[in-house]
């Protein structure tokens, strides 16, 4: 009983972060990450990926489902671009 009681104390403090694991009784949940990718960045934060990946002169950006498209200009040719939900970028 006195384990449980000082095992429950100590985990109250960090019963959403770790979920209680370590009590009596208790199962491991997994815990998907939170990351979402470009799918939840706006217009700006999208721009700004580009940019630091050499694309310049970007237009008509927009999300197309869960990808950004557009155009932008990358080592003196226009390209047309699809980035998809992981952040890769694919050119046409």
């Amino acid at each position: 009983m006195r384990k449980t009681v000082i095992a429950a104390l100590l985990c109250s403090g960090s019963l959403i972060v770790l979920g209680c694991s370590e009590m009596p009784g208790h199962e491991h949940e997994n815990v998907k990450s939170t990351y979402v990718g470009v799918a939840s960045m706006d217009q700006d934060q999208v721009a700004q990926l580009l940019t630091k990946q050499g694309y310049t002169d970007i237009t008509n950006l927009h999300k197309n489902g869960p990808d950004w498209v557009g155009a932008a200009s990358k080592d003196g040719q226009m390209v047309n671009f699809d980035i998809d939900k992981d952040g890769t970028i694919h050119t046409k």
